[in-house]
């Protein structure tokens, strides 16, 4: 289940965060949390030609466990970076969102929450973008 696996890499002392810090800090090609389960997973470039890689994990509209996916992705990114979030400013759409971006000499990272009440998803995503 995503959410064990998202909770288990917020604990900073297992094997399994290393590798989610040595993915998230390496930009691998996939980001797969502790239990191997993979993001889908995706690079692009941007008009700039800055680099980013985007992964995603969809779970049920509004799930509990979605949220706590989100909130333990950003509390292990903080701690793999060493540096807290910027939180972005609210936006008027009818679905919810939360964006929270670290910033770093190397990269941009951001982490969000979405819901998509067409779908009847939520989204939590990981963008990692390099110049």
């Amino acid at each position: 289940m995503i959410r064990t696996v998202v909770l288990c890499i917020a604990c900073g002392t297992t094997a399994h965060s290393n590798s989610f810090c040595a993915s998230l800090i390496d930009q691998q090609a996939t980001l797969a949390l502790p239990d191997g389960t993979e993001g889908a997973c995706s690079t692009s470039v941007d008009l700039s030609g800055a680099r980013a890689q985007n992964c995603h994990w969809p779970f049920t509209y509004r799930a509990p466990e979605a949220t706590e996916a989100f909130e333990a992705v950003l509390k292990a990114t903080a701690a793999c970076l060493g540096v807290q979030p910027v939180a972005d400013q609210d936006v008027n759409h009818p679905d919810s969102y939360d964006l929270r971006t670290f910033h770093t000499d190397t990269a941009q990272i951001a982490v969000s929450i979405k819901d998509k009440g067409a779908l009847q998803q939520t989204y939590v995503f990981l963008r990692i973008s390099t110049p």
